[in-house]
């Protein structure tokens, strides 16, 4: 989404959304991107909830998921990361501000990625710093940190997030980012993007790496992704860090035959991930067990 685009949903979801019941605040949302998606409308019922989406916003509302805010933090998560599955599958960390004018890009390497560590969609990829425009990155930067990710979402465990900018080491281009959906501390399906800033496809596989019968929001590509050969320590990984919870999503990378850790998804899609075909919506709920 354009800059301006986010600053004007944002003023709309802080000040008149902000007056809407939450079940018709996240139903306009859903609907929203089937609109943008072409898919076919509906009422999503967050009280007695069967589908995954519907289970995905009660869990929005409901906090059941212990040291939520801090799990869904990318700063402070690092530290859960290092004392569950060790250092060496963090992403080596560049630095960290409280204020956009402490940032000095003459120290800052060549390549870097900067995002805030309190919320999604907040980052900054560059890959040459004599060509940024640091001013406009800076200004970027300043409005996500002035903004509340709960205002746009209703996420609990981003309303009292302290904001930061954090900067990070740049691996590659379009690196691929394998998402496994955990069920009960087990991966179960495994989320592959490719093309997300061109032609975005998505696929699922099993945790065998069996094509799955289904996706969200993107259709599948012609060319399916390889079996990484890293799979079985991603599966290992993905286990440790989801083991205390009913669900969560976890988010990994390979970069030179390395497993890097790229975060904790407690709501994926926000409840917003469409499913292609609609009874997978209901297969996927019934995985997700709320008591």
């Amino acid at each position: 989404m354009k800059d301006y685009l986010r600053h004007i949903w944002y003023w709309i979801c802080k000040y008149p959304l902000s007056l809407l019941p939450n079940n018709i605040f996240f139903n306009l949302q859903y609907n929203i991107v089937c609109l943008r998606h072409g898919y076919k409308h509906r009422w999503l019922n967050i009280n007695n909830p069967r589908r995954f989406n519907e289970k995905i916003h009660w869990l929005k509302l409901n906090p059941c998921i212990k040291d939520g805010e801090f799990l869904a933090d990318k700063y402070r998560v690092r530290e859960y990361i290092k004392n569950t599955i060790g250092e060496k599958y963090l992403i080596p960390l560049i630095g960290v501000w409280d204020k956009v004018d402490d940032i000095e890009l003459a120290k800052l390497p060549n390549k870097f990625v900067l995002k805030a560590n309190h919320g999604s969609g907040m980052n900054i990829i560059c890959k040459d710093k004599s060509k940024i425009d640091w001013d406009k990155a800076k200004n970027k930067m300043r409005f996500w940190l002035k903004n509340s990710q709960y205002c746009l979402s209703r996420e609990w465990q981003y309303k009292d997030t302290p904001r930061k900018i954090i900067c990070e080491q740049f691996l590659k281009d379009d690196i691929t980012d394998y998402k496994f959906f955990c069920f009960n501390g087990r991966p179960k399906y495994i989320q592959v993007d490719i093309d997300r800033f061109k032609c975005h496809r998505r696929s699922f596989f099993t945790d065998k790496w069996e094509s799955a019968p289904f996706t969200t929001l993107y259709e599948q590509p012609e060319k399916m992704p390889e079996k990484p050969t890293q799979l079985e320590e991603m599966l290992g990984v993905a286990t440790k860090l989801a083991k205390d919870y009913a669900f969560a999503r976890i988010d990994l990378y390979i970069h030179e035959n390395k497993v890097y850790f790229g975060e904790i998804t407690l709501h994926p899609e926000g409840g917003c991930g469409i499913f292609i075909p609609d009874e997978y919506d209901f297969i996927m709920g019934d995985m997700l067990k709320l008591t």
